[in-house]
């Protein structure tokens, strides 16, 4: 039971968390909990995850990447792909994306499929068998994700905060 509730839970409104943040999380929740619907329950990747990696790569919203490209997981864009050059270094580019759905589905489907999140996959799988969710395992394998060495540590506060807020 903790696996469907962790990767289809419908989290509840506080009223202490700024309206703004809210509204960014809803909107990252439904797109997940779509997505999450639609693919084998040992794929499912908890949504206090996915909405900590939005809500870290994009500051609840308020990067250019989102308000420009509805890139909410800092994507880069692959040869062909529609993308937003980056104001800091114009070499990097960052995937566009027609909606923020879209993002979020493209961002879990590279997590349970791309060969560089096999730890991640292997994770999932083994916390659906045991119908345990340990979203700081998940974290830690995440390790290749960014290159900023305390990205794990910035996702465990996130998700810290979203438990204790919603």
């Amino acid at each position: 039971m903790s696996h469907i509730c962790a990767t289809l839970l419908l989290l509840c409104y506080q009223p202490n968390i700024i309206d703004f943040e809210h509204q960014f999380v809803e909107e990252v929740k439904q797109c997940a909990i779509e997505y999450n619907a639609m693919i084998e329950p040992q794929d499912r990747i908890p949504i206090v995850l996915v909405i900590a990696q939005a809500i870290q790569e994009t500051g609840y919203g308020t990067s250019r990447f989102y308000k420009e490209a509805n890139n909410l997981f800092g994507i880069i864009a692959l040869e062909g792909e529609d993308y937003i050059v980056s104001l800091e270094d114009e070499d990097r580019k960052l995937r566009r994306y027609d909606t923020k759905c879209d993002s979020v589905n493209h961002y879990m489907n590279m997590l349970v499929t791309d060969i560089n999140y096999t730890e991640l996959q292997e994770i999932l799988i083994y916390q659906y068998i045991t119908d345990e969710i340990d979203v700081d395992a998940l974290i830690s394998s995440l390790y290749n994700y960014a290159e900023d060495q305390f990205y794990g540590r910035k996702l465990r506060k996130i998700v810290k905060k979203l438990q204790n807020n919603f």
